[in-house]
């Protein structure tokens, strides 16, 4: 597995000092709103830096809707042209559709089937766009507090089936499952439907109090999935964001705790 975590554009340094082997970043970082001469500023800065820049998260604002009564799917498509465009430019090769504020149904609509209807639509889409450029599109579940439906891997394991596209993909993300309180069962289940995977960082005395995930279990799920991909720190639970500033010790301290469970496990 490679270890990678979720950061801004000006802290790759003290990722790449801290060991991790790539950076995730948000969307936003592309620029989508700004013309090509302005992108090209920040794909410099990526190209330069000492980290690979492989998977962006954050795939649309909350402007953009998938879901509810005021969708156009060719706006939506034109900023997903453009987005998936730049990732792959940049030299990223996942984009994470978390996305709840795009994705949630809206005040007033409920109808849930209508919904899933919906972003099978636009996930349809950005498979097909991110196949032109490279970037595989992994969904991911995201707990109620983040959207009003799809919040469970196995949801997303049937959601991936039925729309059946190869460059459409699933995340399990540890905070989100622990948060829904769903069986690591499921994890395992989703076997190679899984293609990225996101974990909050563990309470440990570098980082502070925090909850207990089951890491361990969580890693024996994705062995029983067969999964052997990137792994990406996300600080979800607001644990590195308390350390001011969050230096190299601190951002080393969840990939070396993370990498220890990993080969804890390897040798049983």
């Amino acid at each position: 597995m490679k270890f990678g975590i979720c950061t801004g554009i000006d802290d790759i340094h003290e990722a790449a000092e801290a060991g991790y082997d790539y950076v995730e970043m948000g969307a936003g970082t592309l620029v989508p709103a700004e013309d090509e001469p302005a992108f090209a500023v920040v794909k410099r800065k990526i190209k330069e830096a000492p980290l690979p820049v492989q998977a962006f998260n954050c795939f649309f604002s909350s402007g953009y809707r998938v879901t509810g009564p005021a969708v156009d799917l060719k706006v939506v498509g034109n900023y997903m042209d453009k987005v998936l465009r730049r990732a792959s430019e940049a030299g990223a090769s996942i984009m994470v559709f978390g996305s709840g504020g795009a994705r949630k149904m809206p005040e007033g609509f409920n109808d849930v089937n209508r919904a899933w209807e919906q972003l099978a639509e636009a996930a349809r889409l950005a498979a097909e766009t991110g196949a032109k450029y490279g970037v595989m599109i992994v969904m991911e579940p995201l707990f109620k507090k983040g959207c009003n439906f799809f919040n469970r891997v196995d949801q997303g394991a049937a959601f991936v089936d039925r729309v059946a596209h190869p460059n459409l993909k699933l995340l399990a993300d540890l905070f989100h499952v622990a948060e829904e309180n769903e069986p690591l069962n499921n994890i395992a289940a989703a076997g190679k439907r899984l293609a990225h995977i996101h974990l909050p960082p563990p309470a440990i005395p570098e980082t502070g109090e925090g909850t207990a995930y089951d890491f361990q279990g969580f890693f024996r799920a994705l062995k029983q999935a067969g999964y052997n991909g990137r792994v990406s720190v996300e600080d979800n639970p607001g644990l590195l964001r308390k350390i001011a500033p969050p230096g190299a010790r601190a951002l080393a301290a969840p990939k070396e705790r993370l990498a220890a469970v990993l080969a804890f496990l390897r040798k049983q």
